[in-house]
């Protein structure tokens, strides 16, 4: 199957947010979690930015695959990622 789908980026994003509450919400629907994933990686890709959002970023937009961005996230940037959402490291 070919073709594709293109969302403006604001409801991409606003659809990103709904998934992911519906999953925290208790939503077990591995369909559910594949375009949550799918979508956050193709929302990264065009982001854009500076710093490690930039970062980010750029590995998404370079991967030709959903696997592909994440083994080279967690490869490239999962200690410092890690670091960051220990909860430790929050503000209270």
């Amino acid at each position: 199957m070919s073709g594709g789908i293109e969302l403006p980026y604001g409801l991409a994003n606003e659809l990103h947010a709904e998934l992911e509450a519906a999953l925290e919400g208790g939503l077990e629907s591995a369909a559910a979690v594949r375009a949550y994933r799918l979508l956050g990686w193709r929302l990264l890709a065009v982001r854009g930015g500076t710093g490690l959002t930039g970062r980010i970023s750029e590995l998404a937009a370079e991967a030709e695959t959903l696997e592909e961005f994440e083994a080279s996230r967690d490869r490239e940037l999962g200690p410092i990622l890690e670091g960051l959402e220990n909860p430790a490291n929050r503000d209270p």
